[in-house]
């Protein structure tokens, strides 16, 4: 078989009955999303994969260029896996190498996911000799559960687990709530699209000395503010009147059997209100909104290893662990690239 090579990229795998082709056109997220999906269900993930979303996405990536940084692969025409490659530099210093890959688990054992995660791999060492040199730069990854085709194929090329996280799932939403009453000086703040920048600015604050976190651009904004899951009437945040204090983003996901599942996709309290019960309260209203809009079950992420003792709250507000999952590293040898 010929080795080809992209006009700008790495030789793309060879694997049998497999074909590999670059990412041409955002008419190409549909496939991409649906053996996504596929492998979301196998997992057990939480979060869905929702094709209006995925577009928006990639009409806005920063630090990736879908053309040339994201790989599919196919049978007989069919999209049944792709990755995705990035760079970021987190807040710490580091620099992030990161992979976002997944294949339809009806194509594991061919080896799909490692050729995927390989090319991307070799993409980024590209990626980086082309970047200022700086501190430790870090290939990454991420897996959901333990087992598997996407955790054998990190771990065969050589990554290590760097921190857990997980999915935790309220799976009513009946009475008795957390206590949603602020405590003395604070007030209810109403939110609309016109407070999206003020929104997005408080966030990055509040989240810049989180694990992994880096300092999003306009790109990342326009993601965010064009979103077609974002609806600031189901925001809830506190203020001290000079500012937005603590904030819960609230998205509505419609399930495969027709029920609504809220999802907290963003709890954050500004640093400057930490330590008050600002987030368990705007948690209890934030669950009262979403019964009050029609969903019967909430879910949020965490990072297991928070320093706020995020899993703790979200435990105490009645979310239990459903899903795990891994972020996976190994260190970039620039000498080596």
């Amino acid at each position: 078989m010929t080795t080809v090579t992209t006009p700008a990229g790495p030789a793309l795998p060879e694997l049998d009955g497999v074909t590999f082709r670059l990412f041409r056109s955002l008419d190409d997220i549909p496939g991409m999303a649906a053996a996504n999906g596929r492998q979301r269900a196998r997992l057990g993930v939480l979060e869905p994969i929702d094709v209006e979303r995925m577009r928006n996405h990639y009409q806005h990536l920063e630090g990736s260029e879908a053309t040339t940084d994201c790989l599919l692969a196919q049978v007989d025409g069919e999209t049944i896996g792709y990755v995705r490659c990035e760079w970021h530099d987190l807040h710490g210093g580091e620099r992030s190498l990161h992979s976002t890959v997944a294949v339809d688990p009806a194509h594991w054992g061919r080896g799909v996911t490692r050729a995927l995660l390989a090319w991307s791999e070799r993409r980024l060492r590209e990626i980086e000799r082309t970047l200022p040199a700086g501190p430790q730069s870090w290939l990454s990854t991420e897996v959901s559960g333990s087992d598997g085709e996407p955790m054998a194929a990190a771990r065969d090329l050589g990554y290590e687990v760097a921190r857990p996280w997980a999915e935790m799932l309220r799976p009513a939403l009946d009475d008795p709530l957390p206590d949603d009453a602020l405590p003395a000086g604070y007030d209810w703040l109403p939110l609309g699209r016109a407070d999206s920048r003020a929104v997005w600015e408080m966030l990055d604050v509040t989240f810049a000395r989180h694990w992994g976190e880096w300092s999003a651009g306009e790109d990342a904004y326009l993601e965010w503010v064009n979103d077609p899951g974002q609806d600031p009437t189901l925001w809830v945040a506190a203020t001290d009147g000079t500012g937005i204090a603590s904030i819960v983003l609230n998205v509505l996901n419609r399930q495969p059997d027709g029920s609504v599942r809220g999802e907290l996709a963003s709890v954050g309290t500004h640093p400057d209100h930490r330590r008050r019960g600002l987030a368990r309260v705007c948690i209890g209203r934030s669950l009262r909104v979403l019964r009050g809009r029609g969903a019967t079950s909430a879910w949020l992420g965490v990072d297991m290893l928070n320093e706020d003792q995020a899993l703790t709250l979200y435990e105490s507000c009645g979310f239990d662990v459903v899903t795990r999952g891994f972020s996976l590293r190994k260190p970039f040898d620039r000498e080596a690239a």
